[in-house]
C-alpha cells in the first residue's frame, strides 16, 4: 500500500484502533488491552511518587510486536493540564487500588475516569502522531493525519 502521508483525507483518519496500523499486519496489532494483559502489570506505586498528569476518558491500549512475541501498554485518553490528547509511554505497573500508573519513562500518571470501547478519533490521532514520533509509524503504514 501506498498513501500520501500528508494528504488530510477522511481515508487516512483511522477509525478504530485496528485501521491505524495499515502496512506489516503480520508484524504488529494494535488493540484494546485484554484482562490478562493489564493483569500482569498490576502492582504497587510509592504514593510519594511526584504526579506528571491526570489522564481522563483513558483506555489501555496493546501494541503488539508478533515479531518479538511482545505486548507493551500504552495509556491513552484526555490529558487534564495540556487539556488535550495524551499517550505514554509504555506502562510498568498499574496500581487501580491508588489509581496510578507508572511509565517506562518513570512518569506517573493519576487515573480519572475510565472510557469505554474504541478511542475517540482525537486519541486514534494522537497515537498515530505518538508511533512516528517513536519511529515504528512509517514501517507499519501509520498515517500523518494533519490537524
Amino acid at each position: 500500500m501506498n498513501y500520501d502521508l500528508h494528504e488530510n483525507t477522511s481515508e487516512l483518519v483511522p477509525k478504530t484502533l485496528n485501521d491505524i496500523i495499515r502496512a506489516n499486519r503480520d508484524h504488529a496489532e494494535l488493540r484494546l488491552a485484554k484482562t490478562i494483559e493489564i493483569d500482569t502489570l498490576v502492582g504497587v506505586i510509592d504514593k510519594s511518587a511526584i504526579l506528571k498528569d491526570e489522564i481522563g476518558d483513558w483506555r489501555l491500549i496493546s501494541l503488539v510486536d508478533k515479531e518479538k512475541q511482545t505486548i507493551q501498554i500504552l495509556l491513552a485518553g484526555d490529558s487534564r493540564l495540556r487539556r488535550h490528547p495524551a499517550i505514554t509511554s509504555p506502562i510498568l505497573r498499574i496500581d487501580f487500588a491508588k489509581g496510578f500508573v507508572l511509565t517506562k519513562s518513570h512518569s506517573v500518571y493519576k487515573l480519572g475516569n475510565r472510557g469505554l470501547g474504541e478511542p475517540p478519533e482525537d486519541d486514534l490521532l494522537c497515537l498515530c502522531a505518538a508511533l512516528h514520533q517513536w519511529g515504528t509509524g512509517p514501517a507499519l503504514g501509520v498515517p500523518i493525519i494533519s490537524y
